[in-house]
């Protein structure tokens, strides 16, 4: 499945501004729905209580006809008291119904009760703030012989009125008080969704913004990185941050690997140019060798003594050192790349150079890995070379009294052999020459040993790298399982001590 990419004008402020004021859309939405489910709730309490009304009402009108039949004439006080206590009889089996009778002969409300009320003292007067409203209404429901039914909003409460007519007599009414609870809940509800939605969408812009910005300075700094104005993207804020240290460190690696080809080209040169000395030299010294030796054998038959023999040793110890230099030659022929124990070799050179280690008071420490190491296609003998130079400067570099740790060890997918010993360290402009052919920070040194010992670690697919502090200075050797993969070159921390 192919992943959907959206067009260059879709920025992520874009996108995310869309989605705020979606959500902000959409926190709307829900508190419309919100209000409309307050006022359903609503809606259904009040169409309760009016069927509450209409019962309560039926029962007033039944109860009536049941004790006066047919008309007659009371007194306004023996009508009052005698419809209270019908009244107050019917309505006690409705909560919080009060109400009562409207004769239209005395055209006054009377028989008024309130037997739910719960005081003391029983409820005898009609609530004055509605008592206007009340009058109007059952007038009106006499006149036209049909029920009426008004639903009021007064204060904290919900007033709903029902009048019923009474043929021939006048009317009967009835009103239940709802508590606004219900709406005082809906207000605070609206106002905590309405905050909930503010904090959320500000937060959800915010957010956007930080992106936005981070974006906007992640992508100057690596422009500025591209055309070196800058080293490194400087520290961000949360996931931008971490972004930004992920491209420091590919920037790290890109300038170390850039250091590494431009050292391999100059070094690759110097060895080109070293090789092809060396070729020149080598015909011309095994010329003055067969005529020196010849020179010796006529002048012994003549008697004469000259210092020939000292004349071949150094002859000898050209042809050495152009031996060395052939090294240089990538169409010499090498040594046969067989199966050995990196281990073995290590402990081999180790082995050769503990005496003179003695000589020198240094102590040669060889750290025995955590893990037999496997057998991987090596030159033993240009290996053995390498760890034999290593460990020699090593003893050279350390004072009197100090200490050369050498180990092996393996990860993933390369073998590490390593020289740690406590020198003086290198300042950094020798660092960067160290592996030069002919470049020594020994007076009597050739300058050829490291860069030889680095050639062949090439060969191998592997390389050198140099770590050097005052009094510390270490020398690893990465060699692949297989010359065929070279690796990478990586600080390995596990390999510090």
């Amino acid at each position: 499945m192919k992943p959907i990419v959206f067009s260059r004008h879709w920025t992520l402020r874009r996108q995310l501004t869309i989605v705020t004021v979606l959500f902000l859309t959409l926190g709307g939405a829900a508190l419309w729905l919100v209000a409309q489910v307050f006022q359903s709730r609503e809606g259904a309490v009040i169409a309760r209580s009016q069927g509450e009304l209409a019962s309560a009402d039926a029962l007033l009108i039944k109860q009536f006809r049941e004790l006066y039949s047919e008309p007659k004439r009371m007194p306004r006080e023996q009508w009052d008291a005698e419809l209270r206590g019908l009244s107050t009889a019917a309505l006690a089996a409705f909560p919080r119904v009060e109400g009562g009778f409207y004769l239209l002969q005395q055209d006054q409300l009377l028989g008024y009760a309130y037997p739910t009320n719960g005081g003391p003292v029983p409820k005898k007067d009609i609530p004055p703030k509605e008592r206007g409203t009340i009058l109007e209404l059952v007038r009106r429901t006499t006149s036209q012989g049909l029920p009426q039914e008004l639903v009021l909003r007064l204060g904290k409460d919900i007033l709903v009125l029902r009048v019923d007519p009474l043929p021939l007599w006048g009317a009967v009414w009835t009103i239940k008080r709802i508590p606004k609870s219900g709406e005082a809940n809906q207000r605070v509800l609206s106002i905590l969704v309405v905050l909930v939605n503010l904090v959320v969408g500000g937060w959800t812009f915010y957010i956007a913004l930080q992106l936005q910005r981070g974006v906007q300075r992640l992508e100057q700094s690596i422009k500025a990185i591209e055309e070196d104005k800058a080293e490194q993207i400087p520290p961000l804020p949360a996931e931008m941050g971490r972004i930004g240290e992920a491209i420091n460190t590919m920037q790290r690696r890109r300038q170390e690997l850039e250091e590494r080809l431009r050292l391999s080209s100059r070094l690759a040169s110097q060895g080109q140019l070293v090789a092809g000395v060396a070729h020149e030299v080598r015909n011309p010294l095994a010329s003055m060798r067969l005529n020196l030796q010849y020179t010796e054998r006529q002048l012994q038959q003549q008697g004469i003594t000259m210092p020939i023999a000292s004349l071949l040793e150094q002859v000898d110890r050209l042809e050495h050192l152009v031996r060395r230099l052939l090294y240089f030659d990538q169409n010499q022929q090498q040594e046969d790349l067989l199966n050995a124990s990196l281990e073995a070799i290590v402990e081999e050179s180790v082995s050769l150079l503990r005496l003179k280690a003695e000589e020198q008071g240094v102590r040669l420490v060889y750290q025995v890995p955590d893990s037999p190491l496997p057998q991987v296609p090596l030159r033993h003998q240009e290996l053995g070379q390498v760890m034999v130079n290593l460990i020699l400067n090593g003893i050279q570099a350390s004072p009197e009294g100090g200490q050369v740790e050498v180990g092996v060890g393996g990860r993933q997918n390369y073998l590490v052999a390593w020289v740690k010993d406590q020198g003086p360290g290198l300042p950094p402009e020798e660092r960067e020459r160290v592996f030069d052919p002919f470049y020594s920070t020994k007076p009597d040194g050739t300058g050829l040993g490291l860069a030889i010992s680095r050639e062949i670690v090439t060969r191998h697919g592997g390389h050198i790298s140099l770590e050097s502090t005052p009094g510390c200075t270490r020398f690893n050797v990465y060699l692949p399982y297989s010359p065929s993969d070279p690796i990478e070159d990586e600080q390995q921390p596990w390999l510090r001590s």
